[in-house]
């Protein structure tokens, strides 16, 4: 850290913060984002909408702990923000968080600005594929920032 110099607050760093946690989710195609039933382990607020106006970057964590159901199932899971007009713009991978679609139980994670600057909103988002009604059970989300 450099030295003080006078009559100049140091900032106040913090290095790594959670800002979203959730778990024990069903996803499919019947709804894409993360919504008002689901509630922030983090701070108990409910609603979908999560809080980026700390941080200019971040790691979303996305576990899957079961196998999925259906045929050829796909999961990409994706971080969007919104601007002053209300409307949603992807800031993460275009693909999915990670770069890839995850079709089985295991972990991924990934960027969620990919370069971008966040703006004070920010949701999760995510995207089924495959046949015979797909489903991701036993989902987990976390979300740090900095």
């Amino acid at each position: 850290m450099p030295p003080a110099r006078a009559g100049v607050p140091m900032p106040n760093f913090t290095a790594t913060q959670e800002l979203f946690r959730a778990d024990g989710l069903t996803l499919n195609s019947n709804s894409d984002t993360v919504t008002a039933n689901i509630t922030n382990q983090v701070n108990g607020a409910t609603g979908g909408l999560i809080d980026v106006s700390s941080v200019s970057n971040g790691l979303l964590i996305v576990r899957v702990a079961n196998a999925p159901t259906g045929t050829s199932p796909g999961l990409a899971v994706f971080f969007d923000t919104c601007d002053a007009f209300g409307n949603w713009v992807l800031t993460s991978n275009a693909t999915a968080i990670s770069g890839a679609v995850l079709g089985f139980a295991g972990t991924v994670a990934g960027n969620i600005s990919t370069g971008y600057g966040l703006t004070y909103t920010g949701r999760i988002r995510w995207t089924v594929t495959g046949t015979g009604s797909p489903t991701f059970t036993g989902v987990s989300f976390s979300l740090f920032g900095r």
